[in-house]
Parts: C-alpha cells; structure tokens; sequence
C-alpha cells in the first residue's frame, strides 16, 4: 500500500513517516513552515514542498493520504487568516485533488471548554479562534466528501517535540526548561487539565485507521488521564531528579479551556484502539533521551 504523508517533518508527521515506513510504502511532503527536515529518518523518501504544490496526478499515485500539515494554534493566534488559508482552503482543495482514501489529523479543541467530561464525539463544538475553527470547517468538508477517518488528537507529545520549537507543546516545554536549570512556567495558576498522549499511541491509531477502511466519522484520540499542569511539572520534575522552580505567568489568549479529557470509547469500538503509554512513563522515556 502507498500512503503519502502531509506535514511528514512536523512533530506529528515524522512520528508517523518514520514508524509507518516500517509497514506500508510511505512518502512525505512538508515546505519546512513548521518542521524540521532532520526529524525524518534519513532512507526516508519526502519532498520539500507544500502540500498545496502537489498536481492532481501526484496524489493519485497513493492509495492513502494520511493529512498532518497545518498551521498550529500558537501560530493562529498572530495569523488567522493565513492558519485558514492552510487548515481549511488548501486542506479542501488537496480532498479535492485526491480520490482516495484521507486520514485526517484533527484537534480535541474543537469541543472548546466542554460541558461533558469525558468529553464524546457527539459533544457540541465550540471554537473560539482560528485555529479551531479551520479544523472544524475541513473536518465538515470531508463528512460531505466521504471516504475518510477523522481523529481528533489531544496534547499530543513524544520525540521530535523541540523545546527551542516556538510552536512546541507545553511538555516539550517543560522538560526543556526543566533540563536547562530554568524555572518551569506555567500560565495560569496551573490548576487547567488535559489529557496529554503519546505519538506512538497517535501512530497505531492512524495505522488503525488505515486498515480498518473508511470509517466516515470522527473519532477521539487521547492518553485518556487527565492531567493538571501542576501535576506535570510535579512529574517531570520528579522524574528528572532535578529542583524545579515554577513561575507562574499570565495566561495567553489560547489558554481558555480549564479541563479536557476526552472519551476513547468509539475508538475502542470502531478500531481496537485505547492508550498503551501512561503519562508517567513517556515523560520518562522523554527525559532520559
């Protein structure tokens, strides 16, 4: 099977060029906006260029398009226009170009701050900025489209997660200040949660997911254990053996959402999915690196 990945030097998708190259005949294509070409596997085949770049007849080519590229919801929040020229008009236009089966990577923030924990597929959505909302818009298109599998991620972290990243998760974050000797901030008064997962929990999700066929639907993907940024720097702190000093800081404009976990069961269901690494134990596999 061909399975072309978008965004394949992305955190994300290099996770998932790299491990599923092991399995299927993977390409990639990322232009460098948010990646890093040494995050792919050197024997690894990809092209520097957009997404949006690409002829009809080269995405023809494969049998599966696992879509990871977009622009991130730090990023949205300075460039809203141009996150949905990337999230929603270029992401339409390459469901456009392609027939085949779409693996699209969506976001738990599509649900904003949800009413319900755990927090179904069937929730409302309630976006509240660019970045969200592109998400959303492209996910509508594909259920019209047909022919695909959605999965919403939540706080997705793992290798490849750079702390001097500006658009890095809050984990990479940490450990990189934590690593460092440098006080750990935290915006907020650190009482938010999430339930952070683990990329190659993300990765056998996608796999999954292209086995499985077109499920036509949207399913949550999440560590499924939710976490206050207090107890993550408590963690990481503890794991590394290191003192950490915590700074607490003004919250950002994306920092809205006070709890988040996300219900696995439809991924359980519909694929023989659930999360395989704790929060504990990838941090530590983290750290150790």
């Amino acid at each position: 099977m061909k399975v072309l990945i978008t965004g394949c030097a992305g955190f994300v998708g290099s996770n998932v060029i790299n491990q599923l190259s092991q399995i299927y005949d993977v390409t990639g294509i990322d232009d460098l906006s948010f990646g890093r070409a040494e995050n792919v596997l050197p024997h690894i085949d990809w092209f520097e260029m957009g997404f949006q770049d690409a002829a009809d007849h080269f995405y023809n080519t494969f049998d599966v398009v696992v879509h990871c590229a977009c622009a991130n919801i730090i990023y949205a929040q300075t460039e809203p226009i141009d996150t949905f020229k990337r999230n929603t008009l270029q992401s339409i236009n390459l469901f456009n170009k392609f027939k085949g089966k779409i693996i699209y990577t969506s976001t738990a923030s599509v649900y904003g701050q949800a009413t319900e924990l755990p927090t179904s597929e069937d929730h409302v959505r309630d976006t509240s900025n660019a970045y969200d909302l592109s998400k959303l818009a492209a996910e509508i298109y594909l259920r019209q489209r047909g022919n695909y599998t959605t999965l919403r991620l939540s706080n997705v972290y793992g290798p490849n997660q750079h702390a001097d990243n500006p658009y890095s998760g809050v984990i990479g974050k940490f450990i990189g200040q934590t690593l460092a000797g440098e006080p750990v901030k935290i915006h907020g008064d650190g009482q938010d949660t999430r339930d952070f997962t683990h990329v190659d929990d993300v990765v056998r999700a996608i796999d999954m997911a292209i086995v499985a066929g077109p499920l036509n639907t949207q399913i949550n993907i999440s560590g499924d254990e939710e976490t206050s940024i207090n107890q993550l720097a408590t963690y990481i702190a503890y794991l590394s053996g290191m003192k950490v000093d915590i700074e607490y800081v003004e919250r950002r404009s994306i920092d809205k959402i006070t709890r988040r976990w996300l219900d696995v069961s439809k991924a359980r269901s519909l694929l023989g999915w659930e999360p395989s690494i704790k929060l504990k134990k990838g941090l530590s596999e983290l750290i150790q690196k």
